[in-house]
């Protein structure tokens, strides 16, 4: 769970900087806000299924070390 709070928390942080970056360029955050809505509006298909894939592969990572760990508790060695 640590590594999806990290991935959470740096992408917070990127979004957080870029309207930082547009309202000290002279853009207002109300702009700057819409503008980050509209660049996801307008992403076709695929461009949206790689930004999936990208999102799920933390939950994935995370999933996957949790069954791992689960199946070594079950074996007594």
């Amino acid at each position: 769970m640590k590594i999806i709070s990290i991935y959470v928390l740096l992408a917070v942080l990127t979004l957080t900087l870029i309207v930082i970056i547009d309202v000290m360029s002279g853009i207002s955050l109300r702009a700057s806000i819409h503008s980050l809505s509209t660049i996801f509006a307008t992403t076709t298909l695929q461009e949206a299924i790689c930004i999936t894939i990208f999102l799920l592969l933390p939950f994935v990572q995370v999933a996957v070390h949790v069954s791992k760990k689960r199946q070594s508790r079950r074996k007594p060695s």
